[in-house]
């Protein structure tokens, strides 16, 4: 059996497991994206969007990112958040301020565990290159520009905020077909690596909706690399301010934009059990 703690970040869920009691039911590397398959199953395991594995190093924590569909990817703004609260909950580290180490670099974050454990996270810069996203674009960046969807067209932005994100501004959320747009995006050929989608719905300069359809998970209740995105972009359209409050399904984001970009929002643990793995 394998000790494993479940949170979720705004509705968006991840299962964590510590790479010791991993080792200690023998199961290695090459195995993870089995095991995250498994957990991850709403009907026959634990049921979550992602898998997290903590890894014990002297002075920070990595973190390795799992999807449900067992594709590992380099960072999870919503899971790093879950992770922190791991970390203080298991007394892993030290204090409030922790460096994890992920696929995307080393992030810093901060932990507020009042009465509602709050997070803030130097998310690091975002990449507007389109070599770093990566996409099969001649253009230095893509910006507010046109993709065809079934036969309507879409003004797309594309970054990397340490995962692939696109970004479109609608009137109203309420009438997008996230489903079938989403993932037509997401596997469009301009994008050899799939990437996030994020719907955005300007309230005010500052305070917009987002809804995700993300690479590798499907619809997803928050995205926190894709809030962070969508900020990036209505601010360099000139649509938003520099820093912004995003409203998710279940609660609320603030994302400010500096020289680097400041993710804050909530954790909550679910539940602690163990898992039967064959």
């Amino acid at each position: 059996m394998i000790k494993f703690e479940k949170y979720h970040g705004l509705g968006n869920d991840f299962i964590i497991f510590n790479s010791k009691d991993l080792i200690a039911n023998n199961i290695k590397e090459e195995s993870f994206s089995d095991l995250a398959i498994k957990v991850c199953d709403r009907h026959t395991g634990i049921g979550a969007d992602g898998m997290m594995i903590l890894v014990e190093k002297e002075e920070c924590c990595q973190m390795i990112f799992i999807n449900s569909d067992g594709s590992i990817v380099s960072m999870c703004g919503n899971g790093i958040r879950c992770f922190s609260n791991y970390i203080y909950n298991n007394k892993i580290l030290d204090g409030t301020t922790y460096k994890v180490e992920t696929l995307a670099g080393l992030l810093t974050l901060e932990v507020y565990p009042d009465e509602k454990f709050n997070v803030k996270v130097d998310m690091g810069k975002p990449l507007l290159d389109p070599k770093s996203i990566p996409m099969t674009t001649p253009k230095e960046k893509f910006i507010n520009e046109d993709i065809l969807v079934n036969g309507e067209v879409y003004k797309v932005s594309s970054i990397l905020m340490g995962v692939p994100h696109a970004v479109i501004f609608v009137d109203d959320l309420e009438k997008i077909d996230l489903v079938e747009v989403g993932k037509a995006i997401e596997n469009n050929p301009l994008f050899p690596e799939k990437t996030n989608v994020n719907f955005v719905q300007i309230l005010d300069v500052d305070e917009i909706l987002v809804d995700t359809w993300e690479r590798g998970a499907g619809h997803t209740l928050a995205c926190g690399t894709g809030s962070c995105a969508s900020v990036v972009v209505g601010e360099l359209l000139g649509s938003l301010n520099s820093k912004v409050v995003v409203h998710l399904t279940l609660g609320d984001l603030t994302i400010e934009v500096k020289d680097e970009v400041y993710m804050t929002g909530p954790s909550e643990l679910v539940v602690k059990g163990e898992y039967k793995y064959n």
